[in-house]
């Protein structure tokens, strides 16, 4: 065989492997230029406005349920919170579901001024199977409320989180989100997750938001009108209800609407064990739901001819940051040695360099349009840390079983 054939069939094979690895780099780097997209348009979201604009006096009545499993600790503190809103009080009531609790919660919840709903059902167990017992009641009542929100019971809400959740509402949104985030308590680990959740929970929904997009839920700071949890009712009892009632929500044409501005503050997990643990349990059961739930969304879009099932579908599909930054790195590094002995092309390289570029400038930009505090670009010199951590747990998140139940650790009980 002559050397001119032998190098056309190495070109060629190697044309092809570059042709792959190519489209293999696509998806990723697709992913990654979307967050710049929607850290970008993040800086043009105008949402409720505290200080400023003229407000209408809220009409909508509400009952606050708050979910609560061995919550002595901090639910009176978040029931306060919550009682004290610039919100009209005769329009809202707080209802803190003691459930299967074995320590003080019920009490305490009452003595701080909540209703308390006590359910005793350890064969259904966690947050969904709570919200599903306590709406049936609540909806049950006469005159029942106009809308349902749900607060996590270690949050603390700001004061005027119920008037900024209700707006959107009241402009016609059938469910409404608002801005879950976790206190920046002083250590770089804190700071860190603090950053992270900035990204997610303000960034990403409110720059969708100005790109016309609904948001997906974050099971804290959800907002349901009566008429919706009537026609579509609370079904979603896995580790990430909140992601799979939104899917639920967008296969029946419904798109949650992101309330800005409604602020609730939780405490970051007390130590790096129990973070991870928290982080298994939100990303492993979104995982489970994108697994199980894109091809339905997807074969839903061409059956049913709606195209924005599809974005649902690639929205799901977004891995964590920090996996996906790992994904970027090693497929960057790899394709491009390869690169380097002329065993694929060099331009096999570009997709992956261009998403090791783009996160990066997510991570920047996206905190500027946060308006973070210093802390979170400080923090950011343990991003290597977080990215080597998921890469050598992404086995877990594989495995994840969405019916588990895991409850986050709290600071008393890693002293004990």
């Amino acid at each position: 065989m002559s050397s001119v054939l032998l190098d056309g069939m190495t070109a060629f094979t190697s044309g092809t492997a570059g042709l792959l690895v190519l489209l293999l780099g696509l998806p990723v780097a697709a992913v990654a230029l979307y967050q710049v997209a929607l850290a970008f348009a993040a800086f043009f979201y105008r949402g409720f406005d505290a200080a400023g604009a003229a407000r209408t006096t809220p009409q909508t009545r509400v009952a606050v349920l708050v979910p609560a499993h061995d919550e002595a600790e901090l639910i009176a503190r978040c029931v306060r919170s919550l009682l004290d809103q610039t919100y009209p009080s005769e329009l809202y009531e707080v209802v803190v579901i003691a459930d299967n609790c074995s320590d003080d919660t019920p009490r305490l919840a009452a003595e701080a001024g909540a209703e308390v709903l006590v359910r005793n059902d350890l064969t259904a167990r966690g947050k969904g199977h709570a919200l599903r017992f306590a709406i049936d009641r609540v909806l049950a009542r006469e005159p029942a409320p106009d809308a349902i929100a749900v607060v996590d019971a270690d949050s603390v809400a700001g004061r005027d989180f119920l008037e900024a959740l209700v707006a959107p509402f009241e402009r016609g949104a059938a469910a409404a989100q608002g801005e879950s985030l976790l206190s920046d308590e002083g250590s770089a680990g804190a700071a860190l997750r603090a950053a992270a959740f900035l990204l997610v929970n303000r960034v990403r929904p409110s720059g969708r938001a100005v790109l016309g997009l609904p948001t997906t839920l974050a099971g804290n700071g959800m907002l349901f009108g009566r008429r919706l949890l009537e026609s579509q009712p609370w079904d979603a009892f896995s580790a990430a209800e909140d992601v799979e009632y939104t899917i639920r929500l967008r296969l029946a044409g419904i798109g949650p609407a992101f309330a800005g501005g409604a602020i609730l503050l939780s405490p970051t997990a007390p130590t790096s064990e129990a973070a991870t643990q928290q982080q298994l349990r939100w990303e492993g059961g979104k995982m489970h739901v994108a697994r199980t739930q894109i091809p339905r969304l997807v074969a839903s879009a061409f059956r049913l001819r709606r195209p924005l099932l599809l974005e649902a579908a690639f929205e799901l599909a977004v891995p964590p940051l920090g996996l996906l930054a790992a994904l970027a790195g090693v497929g960057s590094v790899v394709v491009g040695v390869l690169a380097l002995v002329d065993v694929l092309p060099a331009w096999s390289v570009t997709p992956w360099l261009v998403a090791l570029a783009a996160i990066p400038v997510y991570v920047l930009v996206g905190l500027r349009a946060a308006r973070a505090p210093r802390s979170a670009y400080r923090s950011l010199l343990q991003a290597p840390v977080l990215v080597l951590r998921k890469v050598f747990g992404a086995h877990r998140l594989f495995t994840f079983r969405a019916d588990s139940w895991v409850r986050t650790q709290r600071g008393s009980e890693d002293r004990d």
